[in-house]
């Protein structure tokens, strides 16, 4: 499978394309599971004018992968000590650590992005807003990270990074900073870095900025075009 590409395609299809033991470090954010019809139709309950929110939502396909066959792959094509970064909900964790123990993997520990900016609370008063996200830090084998080496003050459970504004691009969309930052801790220039769900393109940016070589797959054709579009604004057509 040709580096520094991302492919418009279903990620487990992809991945029976890569070598064994190939990949360097995997940072992905996978499907969430949102039923975004009753999403839709609690904010139309809640009043006030969310029709860009609902249409864009509306747009948005989440696609569930098959779990058990994803962690199952992603241990097979990552090497001998080597990380995995999951986001993921709440609801997700015990599925996802349940699955990936199963796979091999070990689960050292879960992260907590705290983000400056808190979500829609669509709960109307009855639970709290939320202003996190978590990550799922995994290990295949066993593999120091760089923290000590790079941003110290930043090397803690919860991490503090800001939005960047790219959510126009994915609804979904992480810091370029957050990505940056995990990237650097878990691996080296020239290393592989894979996302399997890629959205608006931010690992595979992140991973050229950082002299990374990277393998993306995103199954939209609307998001691989706003990968593609969004590469090609920060000059870097060369890629392709």
């Amino acid at each position: 499978m040709e580096l520094n590409k991302i492919y418009n395609m279903d990620c487990l299809e992809g991945m029976r394309q890569i070598s064994d033991n190939s990949i360097d470090c995997i940072v992905t954010d996978p499907p969430y599971e949102i039923d975004y019809n009753k999403k839709s139709k609690s904010m139309e309950k809640m009043g006030g004018n969310r029709s860009k929110q609902i249409k864009r939502d509306e747009e948005f396909v989440d696609q569930i992968p098959d779990y058990d066959l994803l962690c199952k792959e992603m241990f097979r094509v990552l090497k001998k000590n080597s990380h995995v970064y999951i986001f993921c909900s709440d609801k997700q964790i015990g599925k996802w650590s349940k699955l990936m123990h199963k796979s091999g993997f070990k689960l050292p520990q879960v992260l907590v992005w705290k983000k400056d900016k808190t979500s829609l609370d669509m709960t109307m008063g009855h639970k709290f807003p939320e202003n996190k996200e978590f990550i799922l830090f995994f290990h295949k084998g066993w593999k120091k990270l760089n923290g000590y080496k790079i941003e110290r003050s930043k090397f803690r459970s919860c991490l503090n990074f800001k939005s960047d504004g790219k959510t126009s691009l994915h609804s979904c969309s992480k810091p370029e900073s957050l990505i940056n930052f995990l990237i650097k801790l878990s691996s080296k220039e020239n290393d592989i870095i894979l996302d399997m769900f890629m959205g608006s393109g931010t690992t595979a940016y992140c991973s050229k900025q950082l002299n990374r070589k990277y393998i993306g797959f995103e199954i939209s054709n609307k998001y691989y075009q706003t990968c593609l579009n969004r590469l090609k604004q920060n000059s870097i057509e060369d890629w392709f």
